[in-house]
C-alpha cells in the first residue's frame, strides 16, 4: 500500500471516529469544520472524487455558512485551490501544500500509535 493510500485510510478511519464520538457525546464539543473538511477532501483526492463543500456540509452535519467561511479561509491560506468565494457547490481541490501537511500529520498519528503498540 502506498503511503498516500495508507493515510487516506487513516483519515477516513479519523472521520469514522468522528461521527462515532458524535453519536454518544454532544458534537458540539468536538466542532472542527476546518479538519473535517480537509480530511474529506484528502480521502476524495486519494479516491480520485472531488467533493463541495456542500457534500461535506451534509455528510458532517456542519451548518454551510460555518463552512463557507471555512472554505474562504481556507483558500486564503492556499489549502484549497480555486473557488475563493465561498460557493458551496464548486468541486474542490487541495493544494500540494495541503496534501504535505494532512500527510505530515497523519505520520504523527501513525508514529504515537506505534509508539503506543
Amino acid at each position: 500500500m502506498e503511503a498516500r493510500d495508507r493515510a487516506a485510510a487513516t483519515a477516513g478511519a479519523i472521520l469514522k471516529f468522528r461521527r462515532i464520538r458524535s453519536e454518544i457525546l454532544p458534537r458540539e464539543l468536538f466542532a472542527e469544520p476546518g479538519w473535517d473538511l480537509l480530511l474529506e477532501l484528502f480521502v476524495a483526492d486519494a479516491n480520485g472524487h472531488r467533493l463541495t463543500a456542500r457534500a461535506v456540509s451534509d455528510r458532517n452535519e456542519i451548518p454551510p455558512s460555518v463552512l463557507s467561511r471555512w472554505l474562504i479561509h481556507l483558500t486564503q491560506i492556499g489549502f484549497i485551490v480555486g473557488d475563493g468565494d465561498g460557493n458551496l457547490d464548486d468541486p474542490l481541490t487541495l493544494s500540494g501544500k495541503a496534501l504535505d501537511s494532512i500527510e505530515a500529520v497523519i505520520a504523527k498519528i501513525d508514529e504515537l500509535r506505534e509508539a503506543a503498540e
